[in-house]
């Protein structure tokens, strides 16, 4: 549904931005961080040495905390393609969960929301994610 602010085109173009913007930097932080390549092409020669070595010790953290930003963007990103498909759908702007209008204030700060803050704070606490 269209916020009185803001038209649907202008929701959609800022989402698909944020698609792009999101996109790329997943993409490009996974190939940086070398979590796409075996981990003996990110330690080099460390692999020959004792495995309680800092700097093999310093890579393995280093992916893990890649890892889990990559997968922080890939969630998203994903965020980003649901509140697309309910543009598209006619529902942008509506709490899936409660079926309130979004104030346009959260979709300003945030125009991949598809929750209210109080339906969003009763998913998260429910799904306790952690980052």
């Amino acid at each position: 549904m269209n916020q009185p602010d803001r038209n649907q085109d202008d929701q959609e173009q800022e989402l698909h931005a944020n698609l792009r913007a999101l996109s790329a930097l997943e993409e490009s932080f996974e190939t940086d961080s070398g979590l796409n390549r075996p981990i003996s092409e990110s330690t080099g020669d460390i692999l020959g040495h004792d495995y309680e070595d800092t700097d093999f010790a310093q890579v393995l953290s280093d992916r893990e905390v890649s890892g889990t930003l990559v997968g922080l963007l890939a969630g998203n990103r994903e965020q980003v393609e649901h509140a697309l498909q309910r543009l598209a759908q006619g529902e942008y702007g509506i709490c899936e969960e409660c079926g309130t209008q979004i104030p346009q204030e959260r979709l300003h700060f945030f125009p991949a929301a598809t929750r209210c803050v109080a339906c969003q704070a009763d998913h998260d606490r429910l799904n306790r994610r952690s980052a």
